[in-house]
């Protein structure tokens, strides 16, 4: 046997081995794993199959539907990104677009018709851009300031996401400007391949990062103000946001002010109202005060007054978030990315915008989507295929055991269960044979990505507690749960498409806290994070009229005639194809730009370098 042999030899041993042990433990999590679906999870699985068979109750639904919509006939946006990074001898070239695929589905006595419509050809369906950058100015374009000391260039460009935030920007854009045209072409549905409150965490950041500060735009600049005011959005009463956990005191006040914008804060009623101390508003009070969204309180006005209109400030940075992407993704200019500001040396001059300005501008157009699609009564879900989180599992029955909201997890003896929650939810079919695809699991906040039980250190104790102990993202905003939209069981084994993650904006027609069939609160008080409630379905046998819509719309639109898109919806795999051919052609003319930087290599510069010195 040659040496070359013995080795892929020994290589398929060691993999035999570990597959081996691999089995071996998820047979042992399996069984903890049916254990606990029988004791306790099987009430957290809501089966939609033998209702949707139901053709009266689907003509019931359909009507409650048109009422809320005023249209039998929804129009649809399934809206996919793409994006890439071409490196270069001395440049390194970003690009990312995405693409929408829309239709109509018609919903009538029961039954359903899909139609998928051609976009006008005066109608830009594709938000397409690319940035060129050269490697002397990468720096700007990574995360952290000053140099790096990287050993290549090639770490650097490793550090860069700046391709991945241009997908999701366009992908933003491109749904806001959908939801935004006429009343006749603008979608009631809006599906996008992305957890929108992961987006909104992924791009969190402290105002101090944002270096938009002075860009300048309509006979005015950007300020720390426009900023402060921006990301304290979105607001509802209906659900109350924004809470007033301590994080986000200050968006309470702002809140405060869009209801009165010309009147001085009363931070004694807000505090009642809220029940949180004033000490505590004064201190948010004195960052807007730094941040130029309040006056102090001076002799003779001993409010905390407004410096700025809130409700201007907001148009305006709306308009701001729409004139950089129409630049950007319309007419393909890159120098929207670019702007003047001074460098540690105070000089002033022109640079490329960090991830953190490009996040800010996705978190803009993330908050206004949310406020159009509130204003609009339009159904916004995220349809996610590929994750390895435990928010189920972990974070919200791990919160759900620490406040008493199940108490009866505290009486179980809950072995291992599998890895993430995809491969749990994947195994219940396998444990229940009677589980028939659609099904779902009950919805929880979206805040669970952050929030979580943790030991308490140096005790036996546990909490609740968030990133760092007190960062949580915006509770009562959006709603997750895991969904399986194909099952067939001909065979002992059944033959089974993927769960996926879906994501689902609250929506004030369908989801009502405080009535029954609306989300229960999960009320969570502590020192560090304050005081405030998060949303949950408790069981299967309280009725979500959100989540009953969602996954008949879904599951009408997954029709499982794609092998490789089995239990995804169609619209969003269309929508893939869209954004994948879009990526290889632009891909191709990225590429064959090798051409036009060889033709101007830059020894011709040393050469004029040279001869202007004589």
């Amino acid at each position: 046997m040659s040496r070359i042999s013995e080795i892929s030899k020994q290589y398929h041993v060691a993999l035999s081995e570990s597959q081996g042990q691999y089995e071996a433990m998820y047979a042992e999590r399996v069984a903890s794993t049916e254990g606990f679906y029988q004791d306790f999870f099987h009430r957290l699985t809501c089966d939609f199959s033998s209702r949707f068979q139901d053709e009266r109750f689907r003509a019931r639904l359909q009507e409650r539907m048109e009422r809320a919509t005023g249209t039998a006939d929804l129009q649809f946006i399934a809206i996919d990104g793409t994006c890439q990074r071409e490196v270069f001898s001395d440049m390194i070239t970003f690009f990312g677009g995405a693409y929408g695929a829309r239709g109509e589905v018609s919903l009538t006595g029961g039954k359903h018709k899909i139609n998928y419509k051609r976009w006008s050809l005066d109608q830009d369906v594709s938000m397409v851009a690319w940035v060129p950058v050269p490697f002397a100015r990468l720096e700007e374009v990574s995360p952290g300031e000053g140099e790096q000391f990287l050993a290549t260039e090639e770490e650097r460009i490793n550090l860069s996401s700046v391709h991945v935030q241009v997908m999701q920007l366009a992908e933003i854009f491109l749904a806001y400007n959908s939801i935004r045209s006429s009343r006749l072409d603008a979608p009631n549905l809006l599906l996008m391949d992305l957890s929108p409150s992961s987006v909104l965490a992924s791009v969190a950041t402290s105002q101090g990062n944002i270096g938009l500060v002075g860009y300048p735009y309509d006979r005015r600049a950007l300020t720390g103000a426009d900023i402060a005011i921006s990301l304290s959005h979105p607001f509802s009463n209906h659900f109350g946001i924004p809470s007033p956990k301590k994080m986000d005191l200050y968006r309470v006040l702002v809140a405060e002010l869009h209801k009165a914008p010309d009147q001085p804060l009363d931070l004694a009623k807000i505090a009642s109202e809220h029940r949180v101390t004033e000490a505590e508003l004064r201190r948010s009070a004195d960052f807007l005060v730094d941040r130029g969204v309040l006056r102090k309180p001076r002799i003779g006005n001993p409010k905390y007054s407004p410096a700025v209109r809130v409700d201007q400030s907001w148009a305006y940075t709306r308009d701001f978030f729409q004139n950089i992407c129409s630049r950007l993704f319309v007419d393909k200019d890159p120098g929207a990315l670019q702007y003047d500001a001074p460098d540690e040396y105070g000089t002033v001059r022109r640079r490329w915008m960090a991830p953190d300005d490009i996040g800010f501008l996705i978190g803009v157009g993330m908050r206004l989507l949310i406020e159009e699609c509130w204003a609009r009564n339009v159904l916004f879900y995220g349809v996610v295929k590929d994750s390895s989180s435990r928010y189920l599992t972990r974070n919200f029955l791990g919160v759900a055991l620490e406040t008493g909201f199940h108490p009866e997890l505290k009486d179980l003896e809950i072995g291992m269960l599998p890895w993430t929650d995809r491969i749990f939810c994947e195994t219940l079919p396998l444990l229940n044979d009677t589980l028939s695809a659609p099904w779902a699991t009950v919805e929880f906040d979206s805040a669970f990505m952050t929030l979580h039980r943790e030991k308490i250190e140096g005790s036996d104790r546990t909490r609740v507690a968030g990133i760092m102990g007190r960062i949580v993202n915006q509770e009562r905003l959006f709603v997750r749960s895991l969904a399986h939209f194909f099952i067939k069981r001909e065979k002992s084994t059944p033959l089974m498409g993927h769960v996926v993650f879906l994501e689902r904006l609250l929506s004030p027609v369908w989801d009502r806290p405080g009535m029954d069939a609306g989300p229960a609160e999960i009320n969570i008080d502590t020192s560090e994070l304050g005081r405030f409630p998060v949303y949950a379905w408790r069981d299967r046998d309280h009725t979500n009229m959100g989540q009953t819509v969602m996954m008949y719309l879904l599951s009408v639109l997954t029709r499982n005639h794609f092998a490789e898109a089995v239990g995804y919806p169609d619209p969003l795999h269309k929508a893939d194809w869209g954004a994948k051919t879009i990526g290889r052609s632009v891909g191709n003319t990225i590429r064959s730009s090798t051409k036009f930087l060889t033709s101007r290599p830059l020894s011709r510069t040393f050469r004029q370098i040279r001869d202007a010195r004589g």
